[in-house]
């Protein structure tokens, strides 16, 4: 695809209180309607019934099945009953039955079933109304799928993941450059929270319904958001060896163009299959695909616009850091040495003059003098040789 992004370039580094104020924006937004109306769970998380029906006769065509499918979520909605519809069968000769699995209410299990009967026998006679001689098959109880130790498992393995991630990021960037630290890592996970925060805020603004194939999104979205962010960080890291004189910003900014065209080229070649399959599609798949388009689009970025920016943060307080050890280590004075002038003996014959013996006593020669003999014994030197 063509590099749309060749001609303006300006300095993305220098704008980051614009996009860190844009993030903020849609976080809070996301995060406010999250604690004012909650999330809209579906029947993964509250349980329900799964009923069954037989219709008179097999439906083979696909329009007569797209047909037969809105009227009946039509109908069970017009019944003020939360749903999901699907038809089945056999793999050839048509589809003849119909599942609707409905949200159960109550507080204990015996008023849940009671719930699922009354709405069994509710649908039933709206589907004979419809097409007769449709009959009731069964009807089974539903557990919560996410049950709350799942939830709870659930929530170990995203932090177990996250560490893993970073424990990986640091041994790929970190110690390449003979530090330990955090740095890389904390600001792809940053970027990777940010991503999950903002799809389950933009969920509970929307009131969409939050079920599995949701759960399947956000794992989804945390994979492209931290392959995206590597994909930039590579560039980051082959820049820092070839641009020596460069800062940290001026390379990240640098890096941060030459992957742009890669970024929106694949985020839009993703986004158009995403957009396909939220209008042709079912409408069975339409929250995941809509969570899907969310998330990869914050994905790409956070990429950009967070991770890197982040990390030009704690790069730029690091180098405060050392500059202010520098000149601290610089305005401490250091100990003056005070050369002393150098003795040589020189031999008296003062002392002990009963014995006569000579008495060797240091004293101090001149420079000039020591200068003197030193050029002698130079010359004595070339004289020998």
């Amino acid at each position: 695809m063509p590099d749309i992004v060749k001609r303006a370039k300006p300095d993305l580094v220098r704008s980051a209180p614009i996009w860190f104020a844009l993030s903020f924006l849609v976080l809070a937004v996301g995060i406010y309607f999250l604690f004012a109306k909650g999330l809209n769970k579906g029947i993964d998380f509250t349980g329900g019934g799964l009923i069954t029906y037989k219709l008179p006769a097999p439906i083979s065509s696909i329009s007569k099945q797209n047909e037969v499918l809105r009227d009946v979520r039509s109908t069970v909605s017009g019944l003020h009953i939360r749903n999901d519809v699907q038809l089945t069968g056999p793999t050839f000769g048509g589809k003849d039955q119909v599942l609707v699995r409905t949200q159960a209410r109550g507080a204990t299990d015996q008023q849940k079933h009671e719930d699922i009967m009354r709405q069994s026998d509710l649908i039933l006679a709206e589907l004979q109304r419809l097409y007769p001689g449709t009959a009731k098959v069964g009807t089974d109880m539903v557990g919560e799928v996410m049950s709350s130790e799942l939830l709870y498992k659930a929530l170990w393995a995203v932090i177990l993941g996250n560490i893993l991630i970073m424990i990986w990021i640091m041994i790929r960037y970190d110690l390449f450059f003979g530090q330990v630290s955090f740095k890389w890592s904390f600001s792809a996970v940053s970027a990777l929270v940010h991503d999950v925060l903002v799809l389950i805020g933009m969920f509970a603004l929307l009131q969409r319904e939050v079920n599995s194939p949701f759960v399947a999104a956000v794992l989804t979205v945390v994979g492209f958001s931290v392959h995206d962010t590597i994909v930039i960080f590579d560039r980051i890291r082959e820049n820092l060896k070839l641009r020596k004189g460069a800062t940290f910003a001026e390379t990240t900014n640098i890096s941060l163009w030459e992957t742009m065209p890669r970024s929106i080229n694949t985020v839009l070649t993703v986004q158009l299959c995403l957009v396909a399959l939220y209008l042709l599609g079912g409408p069975t798949i339409h929250d995941f695909v809509l969570a899907m388009i969310i998330g990869v689009t914050t994905g790409a970025y956070s990429s950009i616009f967070n991770a890197s920016q982040i990390l030009v943060l704690l790069k730029n307080r690091e180098q405060r850091w050392r500059n202010a050890q520098t000149v601290a280590k610089q305005s401490v004075p250091r100990p003056t040495r005070l050369r002393q002038p150098e003795l040589e003996p020189v031999a008296v014959s003062a002392g002990n003059a009963a014995k006569g013996e000579p008495v060797t006593v240091h004293e101090a020669k001149p420079a000039a003098a020591k200068k003197a003999s030193r050029a002698s014994t130079a010359k004595k030197r070339k004289r020998r040789f």
